[in-house]
């Protein structure tokens, strides 16, 4: 494991819980603003005469192409020229342009948009896991992580439960309109946040520093296999946008009814999985001196069996909804161990970049890539009478991400291996 030197302690209040819990509310603010498009999928589908494939790329290569990019572009600003700057900025651009995507009136004005709000939530995930990892003793590590990345759940759940709750009365395009007004108050409040620069007298020019990243991926299998590993288990992940198409039209489920059981579930069992995966792998390494990523391995492994049974079993089979929640787990379950053996092995200058690597790649190769194309085999499906048009295309993102837990498997045997 690398010896660099630690990093500064960050402050707010001089309470690292009270810092993470804000970070924690903000990033639930993030992926409900991304998410409202697939609360809404049907309803935006039809208000703006869109096809599946059109759809596909709005919730996913029009978003997650930009934000790959703008995350790694956040990650290097942040390390160079601090990261509270660099959020504050992006939560405003992204509120305005939630409050922009509420006014489209086609394919393109939406398609338009979408790149603006992804560039702005970019900015959450470097700046935020960065400052975390810097104030958090290293016993509560994952914990913390997986604390803030409980933002996930509770924003998809929240914005799964807004479009049943609040979408009958605001319609989606109010909806849209109040989380803009919501993330703009959300702005000025990152702006009071206190932090201190990584300790490095100064930053090294970026493309030094993606030189000296390259290096360590090259040179480290840890590093490689864990970031490998994070890129690969989100191809379940692309399949969020699609669940409430998937549970109407495959399923036979009413769309109100699947918003509301698909929202609930997430918010139960998503919170389970972020707080619980890093509490879990914390535990295991102060007790028994468990690898962070051997635990990953097996909480996961364990789920995928009844992902498989609720890909293929019908909506009124006993095992679909604990399937569901195995779905729920197996997505929310990622973060905080692998990004904790991530962040071990990058000096205090590349942490920020490092994350925003991690989030280029998955966002472009996985949510982007793979989300577009599980949209354009629906689509080809439906067209020659299938009546699993998007159970089929979901199945096989499936079992990318069952296949990417060797990458884990090979980043917890890289990790005994140092140890040794």
């Amino acid at each position: 494991m690398p010896q660099d030197a630690p990093e500064q302690p960050a402050s707010r209040g001089g309470n690292p819980l009270g810092l993470v819990l804000f970070f924690l509310l903000l990033h639930m603010i993030n992926q409900i603003d991304r998410q409202l498009v697939a609360g809404f999928a049907s309803d935006i589908i039809h208000d703006l005469a869109l096809s599946r494939a059109q759809f596909a790329l709005i919730a996913g290569l029009a978003f997650s192409g930009v934000y790959a990019v703008a995350a790694l572009a956040a990650g290097l600003l942040a390390d160079r020229h601090g990261r509270i700057p660099v959020l504050a900025a992006g939560v405003g651009i992204w509120s305005l342009a939630t409050g922009l995507s509420g006014l489209a009136r086609g394919f393109w004005s939406m398609l338009g948009v979408r790149p603006l709000v992804a560039s702005g939530e970019a900015t959450l995930v470097p700046t935020a896991t960065s400052v975390i990892l810097a104030r958090v003793p290293d016993r509560h590590r994952s914990g913390a992580i997986g604390l803030f990345f409980a933002g996930i759940p509770l924003g998809i759940g929240g914005s799964f439960l807004i479009a049943g709750l609040l979408g009958p009365r605001l319609g989606w395009r109010g909806c849209f309109m109040l989380m803009a007004a919501i993330g703009l108050v959300a702005t000025l409040a990152v702006t009071r946040v206190r932090d201190t620069r990584p300790a490095t007298a100064a930053a090294p020019p970026s493309g030094a520093v993606l030189r000296e990243w390259w290096g360590l991926f090259r040179t480290r299998p840890r590093l490689r296999w864990a970031s490998l590993a994070v890129v690969g288990l989100h191809a379940h992940v692309a399949t969020s946008p699609f669940v409430q198409l998937w549970l109407v039209e495959d399923k036979g489920m009413d769309k109100a009814q699947a918003v509301r059981l698909y929202g609930s579930m997430f918010l139960l069992f998503g919170l389970a999985g972020s707080a619980g995966a890093g509490l879990l792998a914390d535990w295991g390494w102060r007790r028994w001196r468990i690898d962070r990523a051997l635990t990953s391995l097996i909480s996961l492994g364990l789920l995928v069996p009844l992902i498989l049974c609720y890909r293929l079993l019908p909506a009124g089979h006993p095992l679909f909804l604990p399937g569901m929640a195995a779905s729920i787990l197996f997505m929310t379950m990622v973060y905080a161990p692998l990004f904790t053996v991530i962040d071990e092995q990058v000096p205090p200058y590349l942490k920020a970049t490092s994350a925003g690597i991690n989030m280029l790649s998955l966002n472009i190769a996985v949510l982007g890539g793979l989300g577009l194309a599980i949209g354009l085999a629906s689509q080809h499906l439906a067209a020659i009478g299938s009546h699993a048009s998007w159970t089929w295309p979901l199945l096989g993102a499936d079992l990318v991400a069952a296949a990417s837990l060797g990458c884990v498997a090979l980043a917890a045997r890289a990790g005994g291996q140092e140890r040794g």
